[in-house]
């Protein structure tokens, strides 16, 4: 969500920006509905896929503050037609001017991404917000026209898992830095006070827990642990601990397969039972990808993590069309 904290500085300072919306996106197209970039005088954050439409939306978001617009704006594109790109989907921009009055639906934003609830914002053609309950589990954005004009409804929820990466070595910063430019919320952890590098990446929350198992209980659920500190044997009290809760995603642990052979052996001495080591993954990332250096495991876990999470999404959507049909019949 670096778009949104980059916007609500921008008002806390009197500076202009714009905020551009992919509203709609209809069949093959760089990135999806709900995509968000904010456009400043100097700079841009986030994207919109890049290329030729983003060159055209900068364009566009920079004449608007160039002409002081107040109202919203929507505009279309056909990727082939218009921009002569061979994706040959299309694309509807909400193009946003942002003013002091901003602050309240951005920070309403800001708070309703740590509710597991979904809500809609609504975005009237005259620049009129309001936010609706989800009768039904959405994601992106879409458009609504009719007689009144067009309204731009979004789905606001929290829609980034969080990871727990415990350890701050050479593979935890690697992890750190890819993490960070994902859809997930980072919380990582180390034991030392000198651990940490002296820049963390944006948006990484970052912890010194001297008992650094104790903070397993802190995440929340559907939490995916990461660990890879510089101790075996904190490695092993903190997949303990994470093996006693039951509602955590994804617990995969840095090593070989002697490592996983002796961690479960310790595991099972301290009263696990083999279903629940069954949940225990190492080593971690996509053996796909090959290489023992730390930015190549960070790549293949992140990737891993990724598969993990369309898994779920798909499992997801099934399950609400099965349930659907089940409810009708």
């Amino acid at each position: 969500m670096n778009w949104l904290s980059a916007a609500l500085e921008c008002i806390a300072a009197d500076e202009k920006a714009v905020l551009v919306t992919v509203a709609e996106a209809k069949g093959s197209t760089p990135r999806e509905s709900g995509a968000k970039m904010l456009v400043r005088e100097r700079d841009i954050v986030g994207s919109v896929g890049g290329g030729q439409l983003e060159l055209l939306a900068i364009d566009a978001a920079r004449r608007m503050m160039a002409d002081k617009a107040t109202r919203p704006d929507l505009m279309r594109y056909s990727l082939g037609p218009d921009l002569g790109q061979c994706c040959g989907g299309a694309v509807r921009l909400l193009l946003e001017p942002l003013a002091k009055t901003d602050r309240r639906w951005l920070t309403q934003w800001q708070t309703q991404l740590s509710n597991a609830d979904t809500r809609l914002l609504l975005t009237s053609g005259d620049g009129a917000k309001q936010w609706a309950e989800a009768e039904q589990l959405e994601d992106g954005a879409r458009i609504a026209e009719g007689g009144k004009g067009w309204q731009v409804i979004e789905a606001v929820r929290r829609a980034f898992r969080p990871v727990w990466v415990f350890g701050a070595g050479h593979v935890g910063r690697a992890l750190a830095k890819v993490l960070a430019e994902l859809p997930f919320e980072v919380t990582w952890l180390d034991s030392r006070f000198d651990g940490f590098p002296a820049e963390i990446p944006a948006g990484v929350s970052h912890i010194v827990a001297p008992r650094l198992a104790d903070k397993v209980d802190d995440a929340p659920p559907s939490t995916v642990f990461l660990v890879l500190t510089h101790s075996h044997q904190l490695d092993l009290d903190v997949c303990d601990r994470v093996l006693r809760r039951e509602d955590f995603a994804f617990l995969g642990l840095i090593g070989s397969a002697t490592k996983k052979a002796r961690f479960l052996r310790s595991l099972k001495d301290r009263g696990h039972a083999s279903a629940v080591l069954e949940r225990l993954v190492c080593p971690i990332g996509l053996a796909q990808i090959p290489g023992k250096q730390p930015m190549a495991i960070a790549v293949a876990t992140a990737a891993q993590l990724l598969t993990l999470s369309a898994a779920e999404q798909a499992d997801s959507a099934h399950e609400q069309s099965t349930g659907s049909k089940r409810g009708a019949g």
